[in-house]
């Protein structure tokens, strides 16, 4: 089951670092399904059970998101930030109460969102996409902190140029 979600997390975390504000709709259901697969393997250990439950609620979002699109925007930036900043601190190699990290992360999130929603959805989206990808990598090949956190960085501004450059070529 590791095997299966590092590659299902590195999936969606690339969708989400490249795609996330051009395919809303799939970035809320990822975002949604990563906090919850989280979520379940912080408390549960992870299992079939959370992956299913993790579909379920990120089908949930991406039908919300096409019918409530502010709304689910705030609701998915304060995930994004709860899913982020726990996978940060994770690839940084610091231990700290996953619930705290959480709680800060989806006030930050909400914050980012509420000053500037387009630009918002860019970085979140980025930012939990890199987590996502980084921190799964990290742990998978054994990589040491440093080179996470380089991994991380790129991704990150990677996608972020990448979100930039299509909201540009839309307008």
């Amino acid at each position: 089951m590791t095997i299966i979600s590092a590659l299902l997390s590195i999936a969606a975390g690339l969708i989400l670092l490249f795609a996330g504000r051009r395919l809303f709709w799939l970035a809320a259901a990822l975002v949604a399904f990563l906090f919850t697969f989280s979520l379940f393997d912080i408390l549960f250990g992870g299992g079939w059970f959370g992956l299913i439950v993790a579909i379920i609620i990120g089908a949930i979002f991406a039908w919300l998101a096409i019918r409530f699109v502010k709304i689910v925007g705030y609701i998915i930036a304060a995930l994004a930030g709860a899913a982020g900043l726990p996978m940060l601190f994770n690839t940084l190699g610091f231990q700290m109460s996953w619930f705290l990290l959480a709680l800060i992360g989806a006030v930050i999130g909400i914050l980012v969102i509420a000053f500037a929603y387009d630009w918002g959805l860019i970085l979140l989206t980025a930012w939990v996409g890199a987590n996502s990808v980084a921190s799964n990598v990290t742990s998978w090949i054994h990589l040491g902190s440093t080179l996470g956190v380089i991994i991380f960085l790129v991704l990150l501004v990677a996608g972020i140029g990448v979100q930039a450059a299509q909201m540009r070529s839309t307008k």
